[in-house]
Parts: C-alpha cells; sequence; structure tokens
C-alpha cells in the first residue's frame, strides 16, 4: 500500500524534529544534571504535555465534519509521528531518571497510548488489504437473511426424509459454523476456498436410498452456498472487530494519562520542583 503524500510529509517533519530534540538534549546532559525541573527538563515537559493535548484533539478533529483546518488524513499521520515524538521528549523530559511515582505513571501510560497507535496504524494497513478477499456487496443483515432463507430451504429439503437422510442434514449444520477462532485465525493466513467436501459426496449419497440422491445432492449444494455465507459473515465482522479492538486500550488510556499529566503539573508546581 502506497504510503500518501501526507505520511511522506509528515515524516520528515518527524526526522528533522527527532533529531533537533536528540541534538539539544546531548547539549543539554553534557551542561547540566539532568531533571525534570530543570529549565531543559521543564520545556522537554511542556513540550511534550502541549504535544499529549494536540495528539487527543484528533479525536475531536475526526469528528469535526464541517471544519477545514487540515484533512483528517493529515491529521492522521500526524497523530502518528507527533506521538511517537512527544513519547521520545518526555523520556528527555524524565532525564532517564524515574523516582516519583505520578511521573513513572504518566511515563507508562505515554508508552501504553503510543504503542497502542502504532498497533492501530499497522490494522489499519494491513486488516483493509485481508478484508477485500472476502468483502461483498452485502450488508451483514443481508447476508443473515440469505443464511436464514439456505437453512430453511436446506430444513425443506430434509423434511419427512429416511433417519440416515436426517443425520447427513444434522451433520451439515453442524459443520456449516466454523470455530470459534476460525476469523482470528484467519489474520495470519489466506481464505481457502477449497472444495475438499466434494471427494466426501460419493460417500454420502451411498448412505441414502436411490431415491433419495437426487434430494442430497440438493442438500449438498446448498449447505455449501449457506457455509460460503456463514464464513464471509464471521470473518468480515471479525475482521472489523480487530481493526476496531485497538480502541479500547488508545482511548481510556489517553483520557487516564491526561489526568496524569495534569496531576503530575500540578504537583510539581505545588511543591515547588521546578527550578528557574
Amino acid at each position: 500500500m502506497p504510503i500518501a503524500r501526507s505520511g511522506v510529509l509528515w515524516r520528515r517533519i518527524f526526522f528533522v524534529l527527532l533529531i533537533a530534540s536528540t541534538a539539544s538534549f546531548i547539549y543539554y546532559i553534557q551542561r547540566e544534571f539532568p531533571r525534570g525541573g530543570s529549565r531543559f527538563g521543564l520545556a522537554y515537559g511542556a513540550i511534550g504535555f502541549f504535544l499529549c493535548l494536540l495528539l487527543a484533539f484528533f479525536g475531536i478533529r475526526k469528528r469535526w465534519y464541517r471544519s477545514t483546518f487540515g484533512t483528517v488524513e493529515q491529521w492522521m499521520q500526524s497523530h502518528i509521528y507527533l506521538g511517537i515524538l512527544a513519547l521520545i521528549i518526555l523520556f528527555f523530559h524524565a532525564g532517564g531518571r524515574f523516582h516519583d511515582q505520578v511521573a513513572v505513571a504518566t511515563l507508562i501510560l505515554v508508552v501504553i497510548v503510543v504503542a497502542s497507535g502504532v498497533l492501530g496504524a499497522i490494522l489499519y494497513v494491513t486488516v483493509p488489504r485481508m478484508l477485500k478477499e472476502i468483502e461483498s456487496n452485502l450488508t451483514a443483515a443481508e447476508i443473515s437473511e440469505q443464511l436464514n432463507q439456505l437453512a430453511k430451504q436446506m430444513a425443506r429439503i430434509a423434511s419427512k426424509r429416511s433417519a440416515p437422510f436426517q443425520r447427513i442434514y444434522n451433520q451439515l449444520i453442524r459443520e456449516d459454523a466454523p470455530g470459534w477462532l476460525a476469523g482470528w485465525r484467519l489474520l495470519f493466513r489466506r481464505m481457502r476456498r477449497g472444495t475438499a467436501r466434494t471427494a466426501d459426496w460419493t460417500n454420502l449419497l451411498a448412505l441414502v436410498q436411490k431415491d433419495e440422491q437426487e434430494e442430497i445432492r440438493q442438500l449438498l449444494v446448498v449447505s455449501r452456498q449457506r457455509k460460503e455465507l456463514l464464513i464471509r459473515l464471521i470473518y468480515q465482522q471479525r475482521y472489523k472487530n480487530v481493526l476496531e479492538s485497538w480502541l479500547y486500550i488508545h482511548i481510556p488510556f489517553t483520557i487516564l494519562l491526561l489526568v496524569f499529566a495534569i496531576v503530575h503539573v500540578a504537583a510539581a508546581f505545588y511543591y515547588g520542583r521546578i527550578a528557574w
């Protein structure tokens, strides 16, 4: 998948800012004892705190449809790169020294938020590409309705048939549902549309009476159609769930991070830990 133009731009901005901030940190540690309350430490902390607020604003901008202040794509790219930069700058703010419990907790929250954001970025690149293999023009509700219709059709075909026919019908109904981990396993391999069951049809035909063999063929065809739709529905929903799963970590921890950051700043001023 090609990188968007805004992604290339923000990648360059990120490297420029990273080099500049790293150079300033090297200059800083060569001249004084690194700590959060020093002038350099305070500057890094202020920049890091501002970046956290800016990054949190992305959640508002994404739903602010009338805004013309940059595109959502540009905000997304800046969100990714500035998030990583914020983590590095806040590490510079701490000076590699971790004694204050609130400050350490805040930095841990930053790591969790940035890591979950990176995971989300990876998912947004990989999962849509996988979805192309199983998406259709049908909605989930339409697929569910077709599944119900096919199940009713199978039940009509099997109605008032012999006991062996009923056993085959029940077996097909059970087999049509993939295991509960099927959608998750699909993340690591391509979807297969094999015809392994075709080889078993001859054996199944031998289990029923000759006057029921045409009906059993119809049952097997409908069963295959139903299984195809069921697999498509389950995989499509699982993919979409995976695509959004990282948000259940990212958003709550972002809110918690902002709370801890405010408490940390307030405590620094209250206890007079800032040196001028």
